[in-house]
């Protein structure tokens, strides 16, 4: 690309410069040419005037002299010119058209320009003012100076269009080359990026429109990256929710099967066949909240609640009418904007972990903050670990497996929370410390 606008701009640029240079040498020499030919026709009307009133002169006094006299002396006159005017490289000739036989081809004086070997000249001839019409004057002014001057002129134009041609050329080559590096650099990160090393950037200063070009390219590359990794995050989310629901699921269907091969092979008394059977309607209970847990899931993603205003004390007294646990209620923010029953199966999830972790009492808390309204659960459980804490809202994560499978819970809880807020423009933040008990608080974006 750089090769070929190089190509096209110089050679552009060379017809320009080299058209310019020729018509500006035509016009240097037409007009040099014009100017010799006025002034030599100035100088020939000149000298036909003059030599016209010479002869006149000449011819007044000859009844002085003889004839003979009279041409020595006109001989004289003309030789006078002549040797006069070749100091000035003009050469004179008088012919005396009546003496040769010849009469006047012409009405008034022609101008040619002649070239005689090495030498150019211009030649003017015509006839002396009347009464003398029979004597016919020949004009040659060499110019062969002038236009070795003019040649000399015209070959150092040449020569320095030459020259500037060159230069032009070299620094056409570098200009281009700072043009087009910027647009190289775009090109290769463009190829890197292609390639799958999207963390390539350009880097390219400056505030012109090839650097506006680099910062929309590093912009766009930035989001693609972004993009890439949020799908291979939920790539990599999809695969271990796959994972984790295909072990969720393994233990209560190798239960359920156990137990319906042993009925059916062993012979078993009445209250074996009814102990095998809670054990089979149990597991599949566990089977039964992990596909309601599911679908609730699958309900909420993109969900829009219908909203409306829920006062916040009522949402505290359902939650310790439900649980038989101590409650402290603290409010201080009267009403939250939301779907009521998706707020109460949130709050309901909470309180449940938290009595699921121990906890003897919890502590309910709504205030305003900075525009916001924050709910928070607090309870004095028995905690969540530190490197459990970035995990606890993934689909079928527990904390401690055992318990929670001893109480009847899915792994799906959290992950439903999490939900709920987002559906409500709102955020979980949960801090926990082991031993110490855990806070989640749910931040509303604004109060209403």
């Amino acid at each position: 690309m750089r090769l070929k606008t190089f190509i096209a701009t110089y050679l552009l640029f060379l017809c320009v410069l080299f058209t310019s240079v020729g018509i500006v040498s035509v016009y240097l020499n037409n007009s040099q040419m014009g100017m010799l030919q006025e002034k030599s026709v100035s100088q020939f009307q000149t000298i036909t005037s003059s030599l016209g009133r010479d002869i006149a002169a000449l011819y007044g006094r000859s009844a002085a002299f003889p004839a003979a006299d009279f041409y020595a002396a006109f001989d004289n006159l003309i030789s006078g010119y002549v040797r006069y005017y070749s100091r000035h490289n003009v050469h004179l000739a008088v012919t005396d058209l009546i003496l040769f036989g010849r009469t006047a081809r012409f009405d008034q004086a022609e101008v040619s320009f002649v070239n005689q070997g090495d030498g150019h000249f211009i030649h003017i001839i015509g006839l002396l003012p009347e009464p003398f019409e029979h004597l016919q004057l020949d004009y040659n002014l060499n110019i062969t100076g002038n236009v070795a001057d003019m040649q000399n002129i015209q070959n150092i134009l040449l020569i320095s269009a030459v020259a500037f041609s060159v230069i032009a050329g070299i620094a056409l080559h570098f200009i281009l080359a700072s043009i087009f590096k910027p647009l190289n650099a775009v090109a290769k990160v463009s190829r890197e990026i292609a390639d799958g090393q999207f963390g390539e950037r350009i880097n390219i200063k400056g505030r012109n429109e090839i650097a506006q070009v680099a910062f929309d390219f590093n912009k766009m590359a930035e989001r693609i990256d972004r993009q890439i990794m949020f799908l291979e995050a939920e790539a990599i989310n999809k695969q271990q929710f796959v994972d984790n629901f295909a072990h969720e699921i393994r233990t209560p269907l190798t239960s359920i099967y156990g137990y319906a091969e042993y009925l059916q092979k062993a012979s078993l008394d009445e209250n074996e066949v009814i102990e095998s059977a809670e054990y089979i309607m149990s597991e599949a209970s566990h089977m039964k909240k992990i596909a309601n847990s599911l679908l609730e899931l699958a309900t909420l993603r993109d969900y829009v609640p219908v909203k409306s205003e829920i006062p916040i004390a009522e949402l505290f007294e359902d939650m310790a009418k439900i649980f038989k646990i101590q409650f402290d209620c603290r409010v201080s923010a009267d009403t939250v904007s939301g779907q009521e029953d998706l707020l109460k199966s949130l709050l309901m999830n909470l309180c449940s972990n938290a009595i699921k972790a121990g906890a003897t009492k919890i502590l309910l808390q709504a205030k305003n903050h900075s525009g916001k309204t924050i709910i928070a659960v607090t309870d004095n459980g028995c905690g969540i670990p530190e490197e459990s804490l970035s995990k606890i809202m993934e689909p079928f994560y527990r904390v401690d497996k055992s318990r929670s499978r001893e109480h009847g819970g899915t792994g799906l809880g959290m992950a439903l929370c999490r939900q709920i807020a987002e559906a409500h423009g709102a955020e979980l933040l949960v801090k926990s410390a082991v031993g110490a008990g855990t806070t989640i608080a749910i931040i509303f974006t604004t109060s209403k």
